[in-house]
């Protein structure tokens, strides 16, 4: 790897880099044979992955390495083929390299929208504009799917926001709860886009859900003290 390479991940992930406690180079490089090329390009592609390789036994480290061979590429490939991509494009090979997972992982993780009452021509669309979605486990999509469902808020909501499957689950819960508050007390508009409550920023939010009512800063502390004791 590259010089400009290894700062960038030294900058971007110093906090990781300096709590975990990782295998010397000539250790890791042994582990991975003559693999080191295909090493490279994970740390690239995403720095946190340097982790959980670093932490995994030999054989699931191998097998996560496999999973980027020229197999995986194919069925990722022909996964973006049908979402739309063109092939040998520009856009397919960004593409390539910000999905992750195998084709048949992706897929199923495409599916869980689809499921959900979205067309397939939809769920593409907005996969082009959060591809980050996919990049997250089955398990976790379909679970912010039934969060938005119990929230009281329609699947067609996704199309405007896709983004909103990018959030964690905390963030989504603490907002709505304190937006619920504030709508039974007669504080906030009965019908705001999941936009306007998830996408500000905290201090933001702070300002327009919480400071708003008297009782409001005492109420978001109690959710916050019940979200982290959970």
């Amino acid at each position: 790897m590259g010089v400009e390479g290894i700062a960038n991940i030294i900058s971007t992930q110093m906090e990781l880099l300096c709590s975990a406690a990782l295998k010397g180079p000539v250790t890791l490089r042994r582990q991975f044979k003559d693999k080191k090329d295909s090493l490279c390009q994970i740390l690239m592609e995403n720095p946190l992955e340097l982790f959980h390789l670093d932490s995994k036994s030999e054989v699931e480290s191998s097998k996560m390495l496999s999973s980027q061979g020229p197999t995986n590429k194919l069925e990722k490939t022909a996964f973006l083929l049908r979402l739309g991509y063109v092939e040998n494009s520009d856009e397919m090979a960004r593409a390539l390299k910000m999905f992750r997972g195998r084709g048949d992982q992706l897929q199923e993780r495409f599916d869980c929208p689809v499921q959900a009452g979205l067309d397939c021509n939809v769920v593409s669309s907005f996969i082009k504009q959060a591809p980050m979605v996919l990049n997250q486990t089955k398990d976790v999509i379909e679970k912010k799917i039934d969060c938005l469902t119990n929230l009281g808020c329609s699947v067609n909501s996704l199309v405007a926001f896709p983004s909103y499957l990018c959030y964690d689950m905390e963030r989504i819960n603490l907002r709505f709860r304190m937006y619920t508050w504030l709508k039974e007390k007669g504080a906030a508009k009965p019908k705001l886009s999941l936009s306007t409550i998830l996408a500000c920023s905290d201090a933001r939010f702070i300002k327009y859900f919480v400071d708003v009512h008297p009782e409001g800063p005492a109420m978001w502390e109690s959710l916050r003290n019940t979200s982290a004791s959970s």
